[in-house]
């Protein structure tokens, strides 16, 4: 049974709309395109410029942004033009600019819940080791599992034995129409709930059964 608790959720996932800094950042690139400053990307992404900085150099030494120096700014005052378009998704980068998959796994279940349809566990983790991202059979059974229970997912077939020493079938899922709100992966916090990022608020928590109910 799954209860919605419409207010409080943890402090350290208070984010404004859902969206991480970067996240914030990057559509506010998106937005202008051309000659971004650091200045305006803070201020239309509602930023510190500090964040902002550290994230435009990453972009940059990943090749998805150009940075140039106008001749009047005497070196200072760098401004930006967007050269690689990576889609909605803030691109995860290390200081370096190198792509970051540590983390990863639940994104890439979420996405790929969407991409294949119908699923059972082991579909999506052959097609996360094809992208290079390893993802352990339990840690995708229980995200599975918590989603269903949750109500983003729709269970098509129950897991069932094939006989005696030939183990069993997976369950297959759906993910169900309308439930895939945003390209961050809801977040099975360890208070038993769920809270979607791309929603900013816990949608589901496990029932507490007390022992004179």
């Amino acid at each position: 049974m799954k209860t919605l608790l419409p207010n409080r959720l943890p402090a350290q996932l208070e984010q404004r709309g859902g969206k991480s800094k970067r996240q914030r950042i990057w559509e506010a690139i998106r937005a202008r395109q051309q000659d971004l400053s650091v200045a305006e990307l803070a201020c239309a992404s509602g930023v510190d410029n500090a964040t902002t900085i550290s994230y435009l150099r990453a972009l940059e030494k990943g090749g998805y942004l150009h940075a140039h120096s106008p001749a009047s700014s005497n070196g200072t005052g760098k401004r930006y033009r967007l050269m690689r378009d990576n889609g909605v998704e803030a691109p995860r980068l290390n200081k370096s600019g190198q792509p970051v998959s540590q983390g990863n796994g639940n994104e890439t279940l979420w996405r790929t819940m969407r991409i294949l349809g119908q699923f059972s566990s082991r579909d999506l983790i052959q097609h996360a080791a094809s992208a290079g991202i390893h993802i352990a059979d339990d840690s995708a059974n229980t995200y599975l599992r918590t989603l269903y229970r949750a109500g983003y997912l729709q269970l098509l077939e129950a897991s069932r034995p094939l006989g005696v020493g030939k183990g069993k079938t997976l369950n297959r899922y759906r993910l169900l129409p309308g439930k895939y709100t945003g390209p961050r992966p809801p977040m099975i916090q360890r208070s038993k709930c769920v809270y979607d990022p791309n929603l900013a608020r816990v949608v589901w928590q496990e029932d507490i059964r007390h022992d004179d109910d």
